[in-house]
């Protein structure tokens, strides 16, 4: 009976001792269950939220209409093919100069002779400017009014005429882009030249200025532009545009 007594004792007290060791493993069970949990519930919210965002960008492009792809860049003409142009354009621009000095030539003018034609005119005007001084103040006033006219009609021509259908072409669309802002400039600066009086020292200055920038257009013009126009354009065409700014031209001399 006391042995008995004795190994019950013994196994209440290794029950005892083991009683702590077993809440704590099934405290880290449950520990680990809930992470697990958590893991799972936060694994099934991602999942969630992705097709909401694809949904999302599908009715962003559907609304804005955006396409996937940018546009291909149009090809820029290379420097072998402009050069080419501008080649051609100065055997075309030389043969047409020869056609009209031959008898019985071409009595029609294309649209870069009549052009031409006005820059004789005005570096004309702009050399009679530069002999005055600051007493012929009648002379320059009436000078920069047939100047500013003048320069006025020939850039109207150019810009509702030739400027458009030349910038068709991918090796002239720089350079007529180019012209537009030389245009701007020149006009700028044959505003400013109105506000000074004809007897000021800073007339004449300004004047000078004016005529610079008008003269590098000019080469601008009658180098690259032109030869390229003749080179991408055929003779007819240049023709029909050079009738067009002919009547342009005449109407607005006469003020219609």
């Amino acid at each position: 009976m006391a042995k008995k007594a004795t190994r019950r004792k013994t196994a209440a007290k290794k029950a005892a001792r083991s009683q702590p060791t077993r809440k704590a493993t099934a405290k880290a069970a449950r520990r680990r269950n809930a992470a697990r949990a958590a893991a799972s519930r936060s694994t099934r919210r991602t999942a969630g939220r992705q097709p909401a965002k694809t949904t999302q960008r599908t009715k962003t492009a559907r609304t804005t209409g955006k396409p996937a792809r940018k546009a291909a860049k149009k090809p820029q003409p290379s420097a072998m093919s402009a050069a080419a142009t501008a080649v051609k354009g100065s055997v075309k621009g030389a043969v047409a100069a020869v056609r009209k000095r031959m008898p019985g030539g071409t009595t029609s003018i294309d649209a870069i002779a009549l052009l031409e034609a006005d820059h004789r005119r005005l570096e004309a005007l702009f050399a009679q400017g530069e002999d005055t001084t600051e007493r012929a103040t009648k002379e320059r006033g009436a000078l920069l009014q047939a100047l500013t006219a003048a320069l006025t009609i020939h850039e109207m021509i150019e810009e509702k005429v030739l400027y458009p259908a030349l910038k068709e072409y991918p090796e002239a669309r720089d350079i007529v882009l180019e012209g537009f802002q030389e245009h701007h400039v020149a006009d700028l600066i044959a505003k400013e030249l109105q506000g000074v009086s004809t007897s000021d020292e800073q007339w004449g200055a300004k004047f000078k200025v004016l005529k610079e920038n008008i003269e590098h257009h000019i080469q601008e013009e009658e180098g690259p532009m032109f030869r390229t126009a003749r080179g991408v354009m055929p003779a007819d065409r240049l023709e029909l545009l050079g009738a067009r700014m002919a009547k342009m031209k005449a109407d607005a001399e006469a003020g219609r």
